[in-house]
């Protein structure tokens, strides 16, 4: 995940997120590979490898993206190596790249003592045109057929999601959510597919960790897309998680005021944007009090100071409620 793909990208950060439940790598493994290799691994084993890679930015790169699995059927110590690459745009070197992950995956079992094993990689690809460049080392070196031979050849298993139908990732799973999510999140549809998205969440997600789910979903959708506005989502989540009957939402409501989630608010009144940006907060805060919605309509009418004071006063008793 270098270049474009680094930590700095919100989309590898949710991916490296997600993949840190070992549950959702084992659904990507079953979902991805044939029946006859799944049938080989023992996906209980999977565990996250911890090579110390040698290279810096290979190091940076594929940490929290290998993982140890050992062969089901073997009661010894072999195992095969899970190498997940997650891409948010075509790219036609990834061969290259996957190979030289590889092969260095390879060298430092070498180095520390240990046989050589072999590395399934597997590419999460969610951008929203098929992928449509190179899949292979061979379609990346062009020469004369008795050449060929000589050049690295492995399979890439690719995860496409925009050719993965709505049908097939209909389902109540926390998984099939996140893949609806990552279909969803450069096309302009998504705001259609937010209140099912968040709907499975708010009935899934387990108590313990619903909070902090929720909160990494949020922080995603809004550093990670400019399909959907502030207000939108605002919306979006104040109308799902308000019918949880918990305090989830004037928690994450907290959450955004302490660590400035929102704070993008200054920037959209420069930008001429202010009056939705208000209006959705507006809303989204009244939801969390208690109190009756304003509708849009009337909000719009309301000078641009006006409203500006209203947030402040629902600002103030969010503060003062959770001071209490």
């Amino acid at each position: 995940m270098g270049g474009d793909e680094s930590l700095q990208n919100p989309h590898d950060r949710f991916i490296r997120h997600f993949l840190a439940e070992i549950d959702h790598v084992r659904e990507l493994v079953a979902w991805q590979l044939p029946a006859a290799v799944v049938d080989q691994l023992d996906l209980a084993s999977i565990q996250p490898a911890k090579q110390s890679f040698v290279n810096k930015t290979l190091r940076e790169d594929l940490s929290d993206l290998v993982f140890n699995v050992h062969l089901a059927h073997d009661a010894g110590e072999a195992m095969v190596v899970l190498l997940f690459e997650h891409k948010s745009a075509p790219d036609e070197m990834t061969p290259f790249q996957v190979l030289r992950y590889m092969v260095e995956i390879c060298q430092e079992r070498h180095r520390n003592g240990q046989p050589l094993c072999c590395v399934i990689p597997i590419i999460l690809y969610h951008g929203p045109r098929p992928w449509r460049v190179a899949r292979s080392i061979q379609e990346l070196i062009d020469v004369p057929e008795p050449l060929k031979p000589y050049i690295p050849q492995f399979s890439l298993p690719l995860i496409d999601l925009s050719q993965c139908s709505d049908e097939e990732l209909r389902g109540k799973s926390i998984f099939l959510a996140t893949m609806t999510l990552l279909k969803y999140i450069k096309r302009d549809e998504l705001p259609e597919q937010l209140p099912e998205i968040f709907s499975l969440y708010r009935q899934l997600l387990p108590p313990a960790t619903a909070l902090e789910s929720l909160e990494v979903v949020l922080r995603y959708l809004i550093n990670g897309t400019d399909r959907v506005t502030r207000e939108d989502l605002s919306a979006v989540v104040a109308k799902t998680l308000q019918q949880q009957g918990t305090s989830l939402m004037p928690t994450i409501a907290e959450q955004w005021l302490q660590e400035g989630i929102e704070q993008g608010i200054e920037k959209g009144i420069e930008r001429g944007r202010e009056q939705g940006e208000l209006i959705g907060k507006i809303q989204a805060f009244q939801a969390v009090l208690g109190r009756e919605t304003s509708q849009r309509d009337a909000l719009s009418k309301l000078p641009i100071d006006e409203l500006m004071r209203i947030v402040a006063e629902l600002t103030k008793a969010i503060e003062e409620n959770r001071a209490r």
